[in-house]
């Protein structure tokens, strides 16, 4: 067996799936392959994509501009995991994070429209549930409640494709999801509207730009 194939077999996307389906699916879905030194960068912010990495050797660091212009790590990334899938599946939202080798790595692009085929639907079940928690977890990544509500509210605005949205959560539930104290998180978005940064009626958002 390759040995690229036999490490993938023990990734979470395909971990316990036949050999068969694996090797068809990566007959199906393998963008591009590459290789990246040390400080390369490997995704750009701003950038449309179609396809997600999994890091097949090495490590990088995910980075992000907040809402003031500083750029913060937000993450790390290891052989076996997944990167750009939640902008993978938004047509023309660019990614908002940068993706930077933190030493010699390899990386396998897999198309994310080849996962709709029905013979691949485990693997699509697998990766659905991967995308939400790694939606999950980058907006806890920030520090500040502000941070993580102008994350949350930012991807559901880039999800419907418009300023203004509903939102599935209730306020109670939406604390719960971001890990922070509903008063706080309350009294927050009271701020955010005062200072025009947001409109919202109960689970009706908008989010406010200078160009509005």
């Amino acid at each position: 067996m390759d040995e690229s194939l036999t490490f993938l077999q023990n990734t979470p996307l395909f971990r316990g799936l036949p050999v068969e389906l694996t090797e068809r699916l990566l007959q199906t879905m393998t963008a591009r392959r590459g290789a990246y030194a040390s400080g390369e960068t490997i995704l750009r912010a701003g950038e449309p994509i179609s396809s997600f990495g999994i890091l097949l050797s090495g490590s990088a660091r995910i980075e992000r501009e907040d809402y003031d212009g500083n750029r913060e790590i937000v993450g790390s990334l290891h052989a076996g995991e997944l990167f750009g899938e939640v902008f993978a599946c938004l047509e023309d939202v660019p990614v908002q994070v940068t993706v930077v080798a933190a030493e010699p790595c390899e990386v396998l692009f897999l198309r994310t429209e080849g996962l709709f085929a029905p013979a691949f639907t485990p693997v699509l079940h697998r990766f659905l549930r991967i995308l939400a928690l790694t939606e999950k977890l980058r907006h806890m990544s920030h520090r500040s409640t502000r941070q993580k509500l102008l994350s949350f509210l930012d991807a559901e605005r880039s999800r419907a494709g418009s300023r203004q949205f509903d939102v599935r959560f209730d306020r109670q539930q939406l604390a719960d999801y971001l890990s922070i104290d509903r008063s706080a998180m309350c009294r927050e978005l009271s701020k955010m509207k005062a200072e025009g940064l947001i409109d919202y009626d109960r689970k009706t958002f908008r989010l406010l730009t200078d160009s509005d």
